[in-house]
């Protein structure tokens, strides 16, 4: 499919405007996309359309960069806010541990001072007076280096935050005083992780009215170092050595709220925040009224499993379907772990809705084709914009171009097409969603995800089919006539000093010309993989350490071409046997993806045919075995005998069964021979001494040697 203009996406049959929000302006809108329907199917009205919504998100994050740029993002709030809450939760716990032994009149009075902390903070909210938060807040700022000017909007915006989250410290402290801990520590200490249990103890359930105003006196703040609880830290530090005294600090104006209905807390109103990584504590006391016993707290929540673990389950489940499957596929399941993983983070399975999947599908079809091909190479987000600002460059460069010289129609078009950078492919997309769907099936059989997860989101048959047809033919072409381009390159027609070493492609292109074998096939061959069989020599492709073959027959033979024996293919296999080299081409290294020889050997190839000017994208290596196969094809050679040249299943119960070993050698011999590749322009790397074994036996030379 062809790359869609700047800032236009399509999804099924529609044309979507979709824009990253720049990081200056992720502060006031909370996605990560401007995205809307350009409602049209047309391509040049949804241009139209979509150049007036760039103008008007270009004038936005300049207004918002002009007038809000350097105010605090949403990320540092939380973080604020997370990093208070477990400093002020901490401090508490620390007292506690250290307290001796208390009765139930400290407890209550501890409980009373976590009320009346409550009752400040919910003041402080209902009639924005922060003085009673001031201290905390800057020392948290201060903790983050955070630079904000008391009273600004920042400061504002921060301090309400502060009182909110104070309260929900309140409320964890009232409960940890009556050996309420909500959730364990030592796994997952969060404030807010486990449901509130309301009811224990003397905790009172009270309906909230109106606090009363806070008094310009007044200041109570939670936490350790301010100056409302020192009386209360000092009674810790004596408990030690006698009974607590009352000491507690009172709420800036009684409490006048009647009681709320039981059954409810004040946790139910609390904000869910990500707490990971809190302290927990208990708190100070005095002596006061009696409590009943305390109930036993419910056990805390199981977490909930995140993608990356549900992925490893898929992946064990493929491994188990078929013990080879790493091979081919792991390293493309990575690759799509991590764009998942950049495009959304590694989160529990219930966080990504269809908005997120139809999304990740959009953003995988905007990547350009050579994404991520580096290590060092940015986030997936960052890949996106630098190509839509490039390709956006580049297009307004072609327009300047087209205008200023006049160009005609067709001209236009060309240069217009140039300008854009070639996007992933279809087929690609398809892979990569057909991996998260088999990740959310496996976490639907465990009843983490719905069934119907991605049920919308990957394209039907139908679709995908019609997508394919809408973008460029790419399909492999054998080579043809260019083959004698490849064999006029320097490789092949360069002389060879004597004692030099042939260019890396010379000897495995020739025999995938000549044989038909896959490239790794070729790459793998050992030197005990050549013989004779009633004295014409063959090569047997088969498995073994170190050696694999993708599918179909497991074990085959193909006759040597003479070509390859008239530029002296089994004098450098003797060669390599007196000198005791086991593999024919042992300077290939293994890539570190699949551990494929092919791997490396691929870009050599590639990097070999744009040096040498005649790079094309649909002629790759694999192009010669699909030469091999339409050479014979044309010559008409029995499908039987193509096919196990090539190692492809024989699907015929005839052939399979009672036909195992197939035609005699010498048909497949006259078949291979009968292929014409002109090799006139080709130097042989032994043209000095030229020796023909077509009728020995080579492995009877090599002993002899």
């Amino acid at each position: 499919m062809a790359a869609c203009p700047t800032y236009i996406i399509r999804r099924d049959a529609t044309l979507v405007f979709r824009r990253r929000v720049p990081s200056v302006a992720r502060n006031f809108y909370t996605k990560t996309f401007f995205c809307f329907s350009l409602r049209t199917h047309f391509l040049s009205e949804a241009r139209r359309r979509a150049a007036v919504a760039a103008r008007f998100t270009d004038d936005l994050i300049g207004l918002i960069e002009m007038c809000g740029a350097d105010m605090l993002d949403e990320r540092q709030l939380d973080r604020m806010v997370d990093d208070l809450m477990r400093f002020e939760v901490a401090a508490t716990e620390a007292l506690r541990e250290t307290c001796a032994p208390r009765g139930p009149e400290a407890v209550a009075a501890a409980v009373r001072l976590h009320e009346a902390t409550r009752e400040t903070m919910r003041a402080a909210l209902v009639y924005n007076d922060y003085e009673a938060v001031s201290t905390p807040l800057s020392r948290t700022l201060g903790r983050l280096g955070l630079p904000v000017e008391r009273g600004s909007d920042d400061w504002l915006r921060a301090a309400r935050r502060a009182a909110r989250a104070l309260i929900e410290v309140a409320d964890e402290n009232i409960h940890r005083e009556q050996g309420i801990y909500r959730t364990d520590t030592r796994l997952s200490s969060g404030i807010t992780c486990a449901p509130s249990q309301v009811g224990h103890g003397f905790q009172k359930a009270e309906t909230y009215g109106l606090p009363p105003a806070p008094q310009p006196s007044s200041g109570f703040v939670q936490g350790p170092g301010s100056e409302s609880i020192k009386a209360v830290q000092s009674d810790h530090g004596s408990a030690r050595h006698a009974p607590p005294q009352e000491s507690v600090a009172k709420p800036s104006a009684p409490r006048t709220q009647p009681e709320m209905k039981p059954g409810r807390g004040a946790a139910d109103t609390r904000d869910a925040r990500d707490t990971t990584g809190q302290a927990i504590m208990p708190s100070h006391g005095a002596n006061t009224a009696p409590v009943g016993p305390l109930p036993v707290p419910d056990a805390p929540p199981r977490a909930e499993k995140r993608f990356s673990e549900w992925f490893d389950s898929a992946v064990d489940r493929k491994r188990e379907e078929n013990p080879g499957w790493d091979t081919n596929n792991l390293s493309n399941w990575r690759s799509t772990k991590k764009l998942f993983i950049e495009a959304h983070g590694d989160r529990p399975m219930s966080y990504y809705t269809k908005d997120k999947l139809l999304e990740f599908r959009a953003l995988l079809s905007a990547m350009p084709k050579n994404h991520h091909k580096s290590s060092d190479s940015p986030e997936l987000y960052a890949i996106i914009d630098e190509v839509e600002a490039e390709e956006a460059r580049n297009i307004i460069i072609a327009e300047n171009e087209i205008s200023e010289h006049g160009l005609n129609r067709g001209d236009a078009e060309q240069r217009l097409a140039r300008a854009k950078i070639a996007r992933v492919r279809v087929a690609t997309v398809y892979r990569h969603m057909h991996v998260i769907q088999f990740i959310f099936r496996n976490a639907a059989d465990h009843g983490a995800a719905p069934t119907n997860a991605m049920k919308g989101i990957i394209w039907t048959t139908k679709q995908f089919e019609k997508l394919k047809a809408e973008e460029k033919d790419m399909r492999r072409l054998p080579w043809g006539d260019k083959l004698a381009d490849l064999l006029s390159t320097t490789a092949f027609h360069a002389p060879v000093p004597s004692g030099a070493k042939v260019h890396d492609v010379f000897w495995p292109t020739l025999m995938a010309a000549h044989s038909g074998l896959r490239e790794e096939e070729v790459l793998q061959l050992r030197t005990e993989d050549f013989d004779t069989i009633k004295r014409i020599p063959i090569l047997r492709v088969q498995c073994g350490e170190g050696q694999h073959i993708k599918s179909g027959i497991r074990y085959r033979i193909v006759p040597i071409h003479e070509n390859l024996i008239e530029l002296g293919l089994l004098t450098h296999v003797e060669d390599c046997r007196r000198r005791g080299q086991e593999w024919l081409f042992p300077g290939i290294d293994r890539c570190a993806a699949k551990g494929r020889l092919s791997g490396t050997f691929t870009k050599t190839f590639g990097h070999y045919r744009i040096k040498e000017g005649i790079y094309d994208p649909r002629r790759d290596f694999h192009s010669l075995r699909t030469h091999f196969n339409v050479e014979l094809k044309r010559a008409k050679c029995p499908l039987d005998i193509r096919k196990r040249l090539l190692g492809h299943k024989l699907r015929d119960v005839t052939e399979d069964h009672y036909d195992p070993e197939g035609s005699p050698i010498e048909d497949y011999k006259q078949w291979v021979d009968g292929l014409e590749i002109d090799i006139s322009k080709v130097r042989s790397p032994y043209r000095d001494r030229i020796d023909r074994h077509s009728g020995e036996n080579i492995v009877v030379l090599a002993t002899q040697a």
